[in-house]
């Protein structure tokens, strides 16, 4: 059966992304689209599940490493709802290809300073007692409604936006800001999956051999980034973040 490449595919894409903090689903669903011919409401629904499963599996092997910060997890998750209910009202005033290729541009800029960016820090996991300062939770509050802005506009997950706020607003080291990514995602993503399973979204014959692969890749990706160095990560973070700027760009270019 051909949905039995999807295990392969789910292990790649969660090796790679959940070294980082990422979830996939701005890869995933392309695929599903255009290698698999679903429609997009399916592919969606598909990748969100394979995705939770992914992030579940992430957070427990980065629990166990203890590399999450629960507190600025929870908080950066606190106004996503509602950023993206602002984000999709924000699309009936500016077209769509004009916010996507402004955030497009934006990524490349934080990408070259994840690339590029001297790592001064000596320990493997500092930050992960972070304290609740008001600057803190200031940065963690907006973060959130940035993600969920972004979600809303763009229809693109707000790892992207959580990850550069741990990064450089706390100054939190990314193998620290991965796993509490990926605890984030977790909460956020069972949500999101409900809504899409009653509505039929979820077709199990491709979800449930993604979700496999998605399983065991995220149990790989989260035991490479253990032992990757600090600047290996930030360069792999920073090149995904390139690849989602050139998906925006394109929005921006095909829709003109």
């Amino acid at each position: 059966m051909i949905e039995l490449t999807l295990i392969p595919l789910g292990f790649l894409i969660a090796t790679v992304y959940s070294m980082v903090g990422l979830a996939g689903g701005t890869f995933m669903v392309p695929v599903l689209v255009l290698a698999f011919g679903l429609p997009m409401q399916k592919a969606v629904g598909v990748s969100l599940f394979a995705i939770m499963f992914m992030t579940i599996s992430a957070t427990t092997a980065y629990a166990i490493q203890k590399r999450i910060n629960y507190k600025v997890g929870l908080l950066l998750d606190t106004l996503d709802v509602p950023g993206a209910v602002l984000g999709a009202y924000i699309t009936t005033l500016i077209a769509s290809r004009w916010l996507g290729g402004l955030f497009g541009g934006l990524l490349f800029v934080i990408a070259a300073y994840m690339i590029w960016k001297k790592n001064s820090q000596a320990r493997a996991y500092p930050n992960h007692k972070l304290g609740l300062s008001t600057r803190v939770v200031s940065c963690c509050i907006l973060g959130s409604l940035a993600s969920g802005v972004v979600s809303g506009m763009l229809g693109i997950g707000g790892g992207v936006i959580d990850e550069t706020v741990m990064i450089l607003l706390l100054g939190m080291s990314i193998h620290m800001s991965a796993g509490t990514a990926m605890f984030g995602m977790a909460i956020t993503t069972i949500a999101a999956v409900i809504p899409h399973w009653l509505l039929g979204n979820i077709l199990p014959e491709y979800a449930i051999p993604l979700a496999i692969g998605c399983i065991f890749g995220a149990q790989l990706g989260s035991h490479l980034s253990k032992r990757a160095r600090a600047s290996t990560l930030r360069k792999i973070l920073g090149a995904i973040f390139i690849i989602i700027g050139i998906r925006m760009l394109l929005m921006l270019y095909f829709a003109a």
